[in-house]
């Protein structure tokens, strides 16, 4: 089975557009969709799940940041998940108490992405807010299911998982020019603390 992703733009209609610039609406969904499937492949060893993923502005994001993580104005992404997750030697695995899921796609959760945040560090990076929106997406998926960047070890594993699943997306989306590295690759590695 297919990872399914289900959308939420909450951002006008022009600012979705230019967002996906210079890819069409078609050619930015398929760019994401891979970037969330490919992730969930590589962090649990299964696409068969299902991940909501929400586009919004900086307005809703602060108020996010702030209700959720305590932090004041907006950041990049946060994410939402509906299972407890371990990390062990590099691959994620559901707890105990949520082993016993039913049969079917694994709803894992929510993943927000601010897209003026997500502009911002596009410009900054020299690439596409398209690209930047899939690498959030990468890094949303990975923290759905249990990674985290607070200590080095566990910062190492997420920066693994996530250069390997930019480099499937590179050879599959090779249209698109892909040029970020992982989010942990920026300059002073400047992860956003909400992330």
């Amino acid at each position: 089975m297919a990872c399914v992703v289900t959308f939420h733009h909450r951002i006008s209609q022009d600012r979705l557009i230019a967002a996906m610039e210079p890819q069409t609406s078609d050619a930015f969904h398929r760019l994401v969709e891979s970037a969330l499937s490919e992730t969930a492949e590589a962090a649990i060893g299964s696409r068969d799940v299902e991940i909501e993923l929400t586009l919004c502005g900086d307005e809703e994001m602060t108020h996010l940041n702030f209700d959720h993580m305590g932090e004041r104005g907006p950041t990049d992404v946060l994410a939402f998940p509906l299972h407890e997750w371990s990390v062990d030697m590099g691959h994620s695995h559901l707890a105990d108490e949520d082993a016993g899921t039913p049969p079917g796609g694994l709803l894992l959760g929510d993943v927000v992405i601010d897209v003026d945040q997500a502009v911002r560090q596009a410009v900054d990076g020299g690439w596409s807010p398209a690209q930047e929106i899939a690498l959030l997406a990468v890094h949303g998926v990975l923290h759905l299911v249990g990674y985290d960047h607070v200590e080095i070890e566990d910062e190492a594993a997420m920066r693994a998982i996530e250069r390997k699943v930019l480099a499937q997306l590179h050879k599959r989306h090779a249209d698109v020019g892909w040029r970020p590295g992982s989010l942990f690759d920026r300059p002073a590695n400047t992860v956003s603390a909400g992330a």
